[in-house]
């Protein structure tokens, strides 16, 4: 191979070697302030940052073997590529692969027709990358990186080839080169040495879910009064949207036994019910208090004595629910009707959610490759498959980051234009990346700063690099070398959630400006001139997205609320109902979201999570009482009534933020839940089970300090 670098000796310090490493700890803290050094080294990180580096030299050697025209593209595709786990470093690789064909193919087809009109074609890349950047938005797992990137590398190829349109088919294929070149470094190396799979951080994940599910049921169900707080378990919603995240990268993963896909997504929706139904059966308790039997008391605690300890339990899940039933058949027709009522809709909250457990046990055993035959349920078998989990989406937060990326790259692009500059095109790039890539948070602007912040850090390691560093090595092992410590260090932090931020805006700002090339070329105009455009097209994105996309984590979590309500509000006016797993997944989605958010904002989150998870509830009896047939005077009927569009009114006036209804329509609204609760008091015992725990649970949601309805009409 050619020579890389011409040769030189090394400036030697007088200085001692103690002082020598005294001064580089005080100035590496200075530039790196807590995060620098830490006391004990992660050996997980640590593998990381050994596999990112040597497949980004390995990457960088070989697009020197092979001449392409930016061999430095390689070495960042590997950092951008590496991930904690193998199979997420391989599904992203597909993906980003995926992303750049097709953003390479939508720049060349659109510059040759254009190049004759830079506004217009400056406009439709732009409405490119935007059109990708919405559909990226629209889906919130991994597969969103390949339309976010088809959109920013659109540009980049695009916009790298104005001055010579000819040419764009080159820059195109140099581009999908040297992506590809790095995405197989990084996956060769991060899969065959020491892999971490995603199917044993995914199963740890699961069972530490279903053993807190089993715990909190066990505590509520023995204790047989409502727990104090509820922190502790807000972050089941999070983590069944972490389960369908990690999920995805199944297919791609190193394991030699993968688990079931369909059993996971059936765990998911059991494990779903887990914090709705926990939360009914702890109000139903609150307002029986001291008017429970002794008998109620006992089955309880046959059910919490289950969900103790499922596996040596004398009583199996299927003899509970026989209980359950019987002792919901048998229930007398007590002197209080609400006492009764309130008494057989927790009997049945609570037999679902003995089901729901014993299915998630199941389907646990079955994830970890194993049967359990004792109690087999209908979760276990094959027909639950189904689509994917539905996720939150926020269509007006995807519309505004549209909005700012398109302010930002037709800002840099209208002053490349007017000005000529030739570096015009580099910052309009920039601005694309850089508004597109942190569109998915609620603020991305300070996180747009501390990314500048950090790339500024890194132009000055650069400049020691390519002036002082580079002139004095020659040959490849001696670059490796030379580059091992800023890059070592750089992947152990990109490794650490807390500051993969920093890492990465260190590591990418470092690789750009140090543009390796297979022949060494410093020039400081090129290297001032190239890096104050990249910081250019970064603050263009700062300033964009602080003018059109900045909201606080408190609006944040207001708009995922009233998310809530408005969807709420449809769902009891709708004539055909959703599926309870599609309610339940988006619910328990946005509960996941808006709980670090009020955390964030200083809300009262018991408070403020508690109406959320109310908005769940509803819905689920909601979703009960629309689904089931009612006789009424001997005609099969599926109306309720008003009360439909009294719920949609009043879920409509929740979503306009206002926490409690107006004295009138508070008291029709009761009023119409209570006829329902006397008409159906009326029916056979398949409709009461059906609708009464349904309508009961709407009234103590809705009003849980009202005083207990009358029932003098079908008092015994």
């Amino acid at each position: 191979m050619a020579k890389f670098l011409p040769r030189c000796k090394f400036y030697r310090s007088g200085a001692s070697r103690t002082r020598r490493r005294t001064m580089t700890r005080i100035t590496l803290s200075r530039i790196f302030g807590d995060i620098a050094f830490p006391g004990t080294l992660d050996p997980k990180w640590a593998l990381l940052s050994a596999n990112s580096f040597i497949a980004a030299m390995l990457a960088i050697y070989l697009a020197f073997r092979l001449g392409l025209q930016r061999p430095y593209w390689a070495m960042l595709t590997v950092y951008l590529t590496a991930q904690p786990l193998a199979g997420a470093v391989r599904s992203r690789a597909v993906y980003r692969l995926l992303g750049t064909l097709l953003g390479a193919c939508a720049a060349v087809a659109l510059v040759p027709i254009l190049v004759d009109q830079p506004t217009l074609m400056t406009v439709a890349i732009t409405g490119w990358a935007a059109f990708c950047l919405y559909v990226s938005l629209q889906d919130r797992t991994p597969r969103s990186y390949a339309f976010m990137l088809a959109g920013y590398t659109a540009t980049t190829v695009a916009f790298s080839s104005v001055a010579a349109p000819h040419l764009v088919f080159d820059v195109a294929l140099a581009r999908v080169e040297e992506i590809a070149l790095g995405i197989c470094c990084a996956t060769v190396v991060h899969t065959l040495l020491f892999p971490s799979d995603v199917t044993g951080a995914l199963t740890k994940a699961i069972d530490a879910a279903v053993r807190d599910a089993f715990a909190w049921t066990a505590d509520v169900l023995l204790d047989h009064t409502p727990t104090q707080g509820n922190s502790a378990r807000w972050r089941l919603a999070a983590d069944i949207t972490h389960f369908e995240v990690l999920s995805t990268h199944l297919s791609y993963d190193t394991a030699a036994t993968k688990p079931e896909l369909w059993a996971i997504r059936a765990l998911q929706d059991k494990l779903a019910l887990v914090l709705p139904m926990l939360t009914a059966i702890e109000d139903r308790l609150a307002a029986l208090g001291a008017r429970r039997t002794p008998e109620l008391d006992q089955l309880l605690s046959q059910l919490g004595e289950w969900a103790r300890d499922p596996i040596e339990s004398r009583l199996s899940a299927t003899e509970l629910l026989r209980r359950c039933a019987e002792f919901d058949a048998a229930l007398p027709a007590a002197q209080d009707e609400w006492d009764r009522l309130l008494a057989s809709s927790m009997i049945a909250k609570s037999a679902a959610l003995i089901e729901a457990l014993a299915a998630t046990h199941e389907l646990s055993a079955i994830i970890h490759g194993s049967q359990v035959t004792s109690n087999p349920t209908t979760a276990s078998r094959p027909k639950v498959r189904r689509a994917k989990r539905t996720l939150h989406r926020d269509q007006g937060l995807a519309a505004l980051s549209v909005v700012a990326l398109f302010a930002a790259v037709l800002g840099c692009s209208a002053v490349w234009i007017a000005t000529a500059w030739p570096e015009g095109g580099i910052a309009a790039q920039i601005a694309t990346i850089a508004a597109a890539l942190y569109s998915s948070l609620d603020d991305p602007a300070p996180t747009l700063m501390s990314y500048t912040i950090w790339t500024v850090a890194s132009l000055p390691i650069a400049a020691i690099y390519l002036f002082l560093i580079f002139p004095a090595i020659d040959g490849f092992p001696m670059l490796a070398a030379a580059l091992a410590p800023p890059f070592l260090i750089i992947g152990y932090l990109q490794a650490n959630p807390r500051h993969i931020l920093k890492a990465l805006a260190l590591g990418l700002g470092l690789i750009g400006a140090l543009d390796l090339q297979n022949r060494f070329s410093a020039d400081f105009a090129s290297f001032a001139n190239t890096n104050a455009a990249s910081l250019i097209g970064l603050i263009a994105a700062f300033l964009a997205v602080r003018t059109f996309r900045s909201v606080t984590a408190k609006h944040a979590a207001r708009r995922l609320i009233r998310h809530g309500w408005v969807d709420l509000a449809i769902l009891a006016g709708a004539r055909r109902p959703m599926s309870r797993e599609r309610w339940v997944g988006v619910m328990l989605d946005r509960l996941g979201l808006v709980i670090p958010r009020l955390a964030l904002s200083g809300a009262d989150v018991e408070a403020e999570a508690g109406r959320s998870l109310a908005a769940l509830q509803m819905g689920l009896d909601l979703l009960d009482l629309k689904s089931s047939v009612v006789s009424v005077n001997g005609q099969r009927s599926t109306t309720l009534g008003d009360l439909p569009a009294k719920l949609s009114h009043a879920f409509r006036w929740f979503a306009s933020g206002d926490s409690e209804l107006r004295p009138t329509e508070a008291q029709a609204l009761l009023a119409a839940i209570d006829v329902e609760l006397r008409q159906h008091c009326k029916s056979d015992a398949a409709i009461q089970r059906t609708r009464l725990p349904a309508l009961v649970g709407l009234r103590r949601v809705l009003f849980p300090n009202a005083p207990a309805p009358t029932f003098d009409e079908v008092a015994q």
